[in-house]
């Protein structure tokens, strides 16, 4: 990583940054996030740590730019006050500064979400927020683990939107175990009526380690087939889109110019912070990921013990790859020309013939240097990527 005479970090300037606050009520049943719950009497020392680091990072970097994005995730960071996220903010503000039209994201459940604390979200500067509803079906949100209800999740919608929310994101999850066609169309119903500026879905993936891998060895619970899972998908695109919002990425719909410039860092392969336990940061070309628990975490800013559990430095086609893999996950595709220039690889020349083949099955369209997936694509972008990256 190349630094100047005085030891910083000398590269490209990092825009956006991202906050990891491991914490939440309790586990849901698909989870196998970063995220622990009943560790609230560590709040304190844990953003104590954040601030500490956020400046170490800061006297590093040679190159410091005002922050267009931030995202705080977890977890649950609304688990925390509203003192202990104004504290995070301030600490990115007096670090990196903050631009004039900054993106200030942070995810939120329903249960820990009320109108008095959407207020004091504003007031603290958030402008931006992702509630995780999942579903609005209550017999599927109790097999999800999750600790509110249906009613509540238009609550807290209601709540974001009377404290003066105007940029309002709603995850949703499909192809859950004995999710029938019509629970996810009501769910995306609802979910439309309330006139969201963004919507993020989520096939759910069961994960090694979390509690429906283990209904799911005893057999108490059937998977979504591949079937199944696609037709949700495919209603999921038909029915947002048809209500007027963009489908920019596979699995992200906004309102035109709402679009979460946040997750648009990632998916351009762009440098960016990352702070907290088990975040991952991506800055002057390598990437480094943070001691996941939460107590080694304080302990390894505070002195002791190692902070970065992992780095790698992406050059010449491991970093062509990515680019590919994640830049086609957005419908506006990926300008090859560019991916050459940062990379110093001819792109063009060397997927000649596999753009061509794959444009010829209708999955890839071209454009001069720009390459996107098409609808047929989206269903099997897995193996479009995996034909573009071997």
């Amino acid at each position: 990583m190349p630094r100047n005479r005085k030891g910083r970090l000398v590269g490209e300037s990092c825009i956006s940054a991202y906050v990891h606050v491991p914490f939440c009520a309790s586990k849901c049943t698909y989870c196998d996030f970063n995220s622990y719950p009943g560790l609230d009497y560590i709040y304190s020392d844990y953003v104590n740590a954040l601030i500490a680091e956020m400046g170490t990072v800061a006297r590093t970097m040679e190159n410091i730019v005002p922050l267009q994005t931030i995202y705080v995730g977890g977890g649950t960071p609304t688990v925390l006050s509203v003192d202990h996220l104004s504290a995070i903010l301030g600490a990115l503000q007096d670090s990196f500064g903050l631009g004039d039209e900054c993106e200030i994201t942070t995810e939120a459940n329903p249960c820990n979400i009320s109108l008095s604390k959407c207020v004091e979200l504003l007031g603290a500067g958030f402008n931006r927020l992702s509630l995780g509803i999942q579903s609005f079906d209550d017999s599927l949100l109790r097999m999800l683990g999750r600790m509110h209800t249906c009613a509540e999740a238009l609550d807290a919608v209601y709540a974001a939107r009377d404290a003066g929310f105007n940029n309002l994101s709603l995850d949703l999850m499909y192809a859950l175990p004995g999710q029938s066609i019509m629970q996810w169309k009501d769910t995306l119903s609802l979910a439309i009526d309330l006139a969201p500026e963004h919507i993020s879905l989520y096939e759910l993936t069961i994960e090694d380690g979390t509690y429906l891998k283990v209904l799911l060895n005893s057999g108490k619970i059937t998977p979504a087939d591949e079937d199944r899972r696609l037709s949700m998908y495919h209603i999921a695109i038909e029915t947002i889109t048809s209500a007027g919002y963009e489908h920019y990425e596979v699995s992200n719909f906004a309102r035109p110019g709402l679009r979460c410039r946040h997750n648009i860092t990632y998916w351009r392969n762009e440098y960016y912070y990352g702070f907290g336990a088990g975040a991952t940061s991506y800055v002057s070309g390598v990437r480094s990921v943070r001691v996941a628990e939460p107590q080694d975490y304080v302990a390894a800013v505070n002195g002791t013990g190692d902070l970065i559990s992992y780095s790698e430095c992406l050059t010449g086609e491991d970093l062509s790859d990515e680019t590919l893999m994640v830049g086609l996950r957005m419908l506006d595709g990926v300008d090859l020309a560019a991916v050459s220039a940062r990379t110093n690889l001819n792109l063009g020349a060397k997927l000649a013939s596999k753009l061509d083949w794959l444009e010829q099955m209708g999955l890839l369209t071209v454009e001069g240097s720009v390459v996107r997936v098409t609808r047929k694509g989206l269903y099997v972008l897995d193996t479009v990527i995996s034909e573009l990256t071997r």
